[in-house]
């Protein structure tokens, strides 16, 4: 079972899926054929004691469902410091795997989460063209319809819990690297990591986001 992950995540999460305070994107075209599968590549390029015997990998996970409005409150309660404990959006699915390293077919994890009719319709009723808010005077119309348009769009949220046991480091390696996939930029559902540890144990995971390094 994947541990609980703090709601003091949740701001980041909401800034990563692209929609900042006062401003929105514009949305793809929704496409007549909804996904009823959401699919999850993690991928380990490299790691010092990959090829060794004792090297294993394991991954587990939540995949979950928020609409914009929900992380748009949270990120409020966080500069109000009121955050609560309790988690954010629909939990889709749960799961984990474990593999050990030696074989190079292990190193490809590939999570396939079966999206609910009910998650299809709320996919299918994403806003197509998003309202353009800028900084300055902005009538009480546009206001509502950003308002509404937030309470339709949806987020998917992946927490996963890597973690890599090194046999040449002799030592295990946690990644924690909460990701918010909007679905307006990710029409297929389909969504990649990639984590790269290097010799010193430190590691970089780079998505369609910028890398990070740690």
């Amino acid at each position: 079972m994947i541990k609980r992950l703090s709601l003091s995540l949740a701001a980041t999460l909401f800034l990563a899926a692209g929609s900042l305070p006062g401003k929105h994107a514009a949305a793809l075209p929704i496409p007549p054929e909804i996904p009823k599968t959401a699919t999850v590549e993690i991928v380990l390029l490299n790691a010092p004691g990959i090829n060794d015997a004792g090297s294993n990998w394991e991954i587990a996970y939540e995949f979950r469902i928020a609409t914009e409005a929900a992380l748009w409150q949270v990120w409020k309660e966080r500069q109000l410091g009121t955050v609560s404990a309790a988690r954010v959006g629909e939990l889709i699915k749960e799961g984990g795997v474990k593999k050990i390293l030696v074989f190079p077919e292990n190193r490809k994890i590939l999570f396939q989460i079966p999206l609910s009719p009910e998650i299809q319709e709320r996919l299918r009723n994403q806003p197509r063209d998003l309202v353009e808010i800028s900084p300055g005077k902005v009538s009480p119309e546009a206001i509502k319809l950003s308002r509404e348009q937030e309470m339709r769009s949806q987020v998917f949220l992946f927490h996963p819990i890597i973690s890599v046991y090194d046999a040449k480091l002799k030592k295990t390696i946690m990644i924690q690297y909460p990701q918010a996939w909007g679905f307006a930029s990710h029409l297929q559902a389909r969504f990649q990591i990639k984590v790269d540890i290097h010799d010193d144990g430190s590691y970089s995971v780079n998505t369609s986001l910028p890398t990070k390094a740690r």
